[in-house]
């Protein structure tokens, strides 16, 4: 039992000693002899986990009486206090030996050092010339791990041989800890590792589990990780993970390289497993790397049910399925990033039914390798992208080469220079799923593009005004025209149809002359305790007139933005409004901040005019506890919103939130979403989260959770509901239930349970 075990070392408790004044003269013999056995009981700092340290720096001991004893020992008793840099050793009574070497620390001895690891025990015995030492029972807190043992012998290379030893997260009293790993031997290397010898598991005090050779990291959180659940498509399942370490590469920042091998179960989809190995190497921003390679293979026992989201033109899911991933990041200098990113999948549906997050998040992976150059006065690049999975559609970049400028004054002239250049063979291809379906011919060009332009800020009495102009020029390769061309229809009636044609090379010239005038208001008001208010009222005018371009957007392929750019003549007329506030300690902190804006067209690229568009672009901490952020449009000439995103968030401290949000875009998207979390206690948790599609008229899920928290572990049982609904087919998908249960050390939460509703987080 856990108790057995360490109960009789659970009271580490200090007593005081009432001893005499301090003999300066046996102060000083103390001081010396001290300073020597902490300067070389410290050396071996490293081993305890410990990073180096100045040996030279001065020692400072304090206790309430020195004695000088027979055959070379000197003593310290009564509050025993060494200090040499940032590393002390606290202890009711210290003798030393300088002849041998001996050390021996009694009562509430600990010994720590700033950030690193803290050794307790009641008595420690140690020569610090020989390296090895022994203690009758040790509670050493080492990185989030705490380890406990009785009787130790720590030998001249630091490994301490445990007897009766545990690790845990657990902060509780060694007599009543929550859960514990055991063992009756073993060795600890503190801030590296513990091995335990026939280990057994403990949860409140009961056998669980049984490990022949448990070995532990004290770096990071490696080991076995188990997810149990259901899901309708799935069957009940089990999803296992067991995080290994490769190799520790060491260094400053644990560079290491690390491996997580899956095993997972579904019964109503067979087995399944796969390999990642990811790397970290230094830290990211500063010349670091961080990076993984993933697989995973499915035995799929019913890829094609009926009542899953299968489609007649689509691909077809064979038993054998698997996904293979590769991502890398490097920051080669603080200013040059690259980055590589591909998926491959057997088809089409493999994401959306066995990596739904990944789904959600987005329907189409892109495949790329990106370089990124950002420097002070300009920023360059080189980006290839090119599709990989024939069953989704893709602008293929092979390659995309870029440079810009930020802006640069031209000598001493007041006017500023800023230029946009990229040139890239770009090719669409669209989705392929072998089916008999007619897949349209892709299409390619080769695109050179830069833009140019000049501003020259200038201040008119209080006015801000910066007028500007710019040229614009693209290159294509290949251009288009279309023509209206009657036809018969196979029910025999006349009919007309666009035809496309190719043309030849062309380039586009687009020109724009255009100025914004603006003015910023300031008001200063005294709220209470020392609070003070900063109001910033910012009105302004974006005026811009672009003529007709030789080519319009109906003569190009379309690639991306630049091939929709065209004629306009317009206003922009807004004001933008910034409220902060600035606490008695400085902190300052936003309240408002707010653009509401309104388009005027004298003429746009369909030949309307008047005011065309309405918008406001605000977050609002209305209080402390609430948060409002919306973004909206209105288009008065279609006398609908282009979009509608309004989002709002309560809380109350760390006791509740509530988030709400509408996301609107016109006969496309009507989504509604709540979600409300609570704690109900320190130990008790619950949340609620609905999505529902007002455009359909459906719930999509309904989903919540409830968690308890001990004081190291923190257990979640989630389950999700999604009513069934008709397909735009007509076909019935019936409704999906889905539960799951968690478990996680609270050393090492993972960050989506850390995340709050107020920074923009859904927990789907």
């Amino acid at each position: 039992m856990v108790k057995s075990i360490v109960g009789k070392y659970a009271n580490f408790r200090r007593n005081q000693f009432s001893g005499t004044k301090d003999n300066k003269t046996m102060r000083k013999y103390l001081l010396l002899s001290l300073a020597a056995i902490v300067g070389a009981a410290l050396q071996a700092a490293p081993d305890l986990g410990i990073a180096s340290y100045n040996k030279d720096a001065p020692v400072d001991v304090q206790a309430d009486s020195f004695q000088s004893l027979a055959n070379g020992w000197v003593s310290a008793s009564g509050n025993v206090i060494i200090r040499q840099s940032d590393a002390q050793v606290t202890a009711d009574r210290v003798r030393i030996n300088r002849e041998t070497g001996e050390v021996v620390a009694e009562g509430n001895v600990v010994l720590i050092r700033e950030g690193q690891v803290a050794t307790h025990s009641d008595r420690i015995s140690y020569n610090f010339k020989t390296g090895e030492g022994l203690a009758p029972n040790l509670d050493v807190q080492s990185e989030q791990f705490r380890v406990i043992s009785g009787p130790s012998k720590r030998d001249a290379y630091g490994f301490f041989h445990l007897e009766d030893g545990l690790i845990t997260t657990c902060t509780n009293d060694p007599s009543c800890l929550h859960y514990a790993v055991t063992a009756r031997t073993g060795e600890f290397k503190p801030g590296e590792y513990v091995r335990l010898h026939n280990a057994v598991v403990r949860f409140m005090d009961t056998p669980v589990f049984w490990y022949p050779n448990f070995r532990r990291s004290l770096v990071d959180h490696f080991g076995w990780r188990f997810q149990p659940g259901y899901e309708s498509d799935w069957g009940a399942y089990l999803l296992s993970t067991y995080k290994m370490q490769l190799f520790d590469l060491g260094g400053e920042t644990h560079d290491s390289i690390n491996s997580y091998t899956h095993g997972d179960y579904r019964t109503e989809r067979g087995w399944a497993a796969g390999e990642d190995v990811t790397w970290k190497l230094g830290e990211l921003y500063q010349h670091g790397t961080y990076g993984y390679i993933s697989g995973y293979y499915l035995s799929d026992d019913d890829p094609m049910n009926e009542d899953y989201d299968r489609f007649q033109d689509r691909d077809v899911a064979e038993d054998s399925r698997y996904r293979v991933k590769l991502r890398n990041d490097t920051y080669l200098t603080p200013a040059d990033y690259l980055t590589f990113r591909t998926t491959y999948y057997s088809d089409s549906y493999v994401m959306q039914d066995f990596f739904e997050d990944e789904y959600k998040d987005y329907i189409i992976p892109e495949s790329y390798a990106s370089y990124t150059h950002n420097g002070l006065y300009t920023s360059y690049g080189a980006t290839v992208n090119h599709r990989v999975n024939k069953f989704y559609q893709n602008v293929n970049r092979t390659p995309e080469l870029w440079l810009d400028s930020n802006l640069i004054e031209l000598g001493e002239s007041g006017i500023y220079y800023q230029t946009a250049n990229s040139g890239a063979f770009l090719e669409y291809e669209y989705a392929d799923y072998d089916t008999t379906n007619r897949v349209p011919a892709s299409y390619d060009t080769l695109r050179v593009d830069t833009k140019h332009q000049f501003d020259m800020p200038l201040k008119v009495d209080f006015v801000s005004l910066v007028p500007r102009v710019s040229w614009r020029g693209t290159y294509y390769s290949e251009t288009r025209s279309s023509h209206k061309q009657p036809y018969v229809t196979a029910a025999g009636t006349n009919g007309v149809k666009t035809v496309w044609t190719e043309e030849g090379a062309d380039m586009r010239s687009l020109f724009e002359i255009g100025a914004e005038a603006s003015f910023k208001a300031y008001g200063f008001y005294d709220g209470a305790s020392n609070t003070v208010y900063r109001h910033v009222v910012e009105p302004y005018a974006d005026w811009s007139l672009i003529p007709e371009p030789n080519l319009r957007p109906k003569d190009l392929y379309h690639f991306d933005a630049i091939d929709s750019l065209d004629k306009g003549h317009s206003v922009r007329l807004g004001v933008r409004q910034l409220v902060q506030r600035k606490n008695a300690d400085g902190a300052i902190s936003k309240i408002l901040d707010l653009d509401l804006y309104g388009i005027y067209y004298f003429e746009d690229q369909n030949d309307e005019s008047g005011m065309k568009y309405y918008g406001a672009d605000c977050v609002w901490y209305v209080t402390d506890d609430i948060k409002i952020d919306t973004d909206a449009r209105y288009n008065a000439f279609d006398d609908e919103f282009d979009h509608i995103d309004f989002w709002m968030s309560l809380w109350q401290g760390d006791r509740w939130e509530v988030a709400g949000e509408c996301y609107y875009i016109p006969d496309d998207t009507t989504l509604l979403r709540g979600d409300i979390r609570c704690n109900l206690s320190q130990s008790w948790a619950v949340g609620l989260y609905t999505r529902y599609d007002a455009e359909e008229s459906r719930c999509e899920q309904i989903s919540g959770y409830m968690q308890y928290s001990l004081d190291c572990i923190s257990f979640r049982f989630r389950s999700a509901y999604e009513p069934s609904y008709t397909r735009d087919d007509g076909t019935e998908r019936e409704a999906k239930l889905k539960f799951s249960f968690n478990a996680w050390l609270r050393a090492f939460t993972p960050s989506r349970y850390e995340r709050r509703l107020h920074d923009g987080y859904w927990d789907d």
